[in-house]
C-alpha cells in the first residue's frame, strides 16, 4: 500500500527492506537520508519490539538519518497528509545533502 502511495504521488520508490547502519529498515531514500518504518501493532506491539524500535531510531539519528514511523491506519486514513510529509522530508534531506 505504501509503494502504491509513493508511486501515485510521483516521489519515487524507496528501497524496501534495505540495510542501513546495521538495521533492516522498511523503506529508505538514501539520497535524502530518510528512513520510513511502517509500523503495525502486530509486529511492533510488544515490549521487546518497542525497545528495538527506539534503539534503531536513536542509532539512525546519531548517524545522520531521519527515521519516521507511519502506521497502517495513517496510510489508509490520512494518506494525503502522510505523503505530503514524506515529500517535505525528502526535499529537506536532499537540500541538506
Amino acid at each position: 500500500m505504501f509503494l502504491a502511495l509513493t508511486d501515485s504521488a510521483g516521489i519515487g520508490r524507496p528501497e524496501i527492506n534495505a540495510m542501513v547502519e546495521g538495521f533492516e529498515v522498511d523503506a529508505v531514500w538514501r539520497d535524502a537520508r530518510l528512513v520510513v518504518e511502517l509500523d503495525g501493532r502486530d509486529t511492533h506491539g510488544t515490549a521487546a519490539a518497542f525497545e528495538r524500535d527506539r534503539e534503531r531510531d536513536r542509532v539512525l539519528q546519531v548517524a545522520g538519518w531521519r527515521p519516521v514511523r507511519i502506521t497502517h491506519r495513517q496510510i489508509r486514513g490520512v494518506s494525503g497528509a502522510v505523503i505530503d510529509d514524506v515529500r517535505r522530508l525528502l526535499a529537506a534531506g536532499r537540500l541538506a545533502a
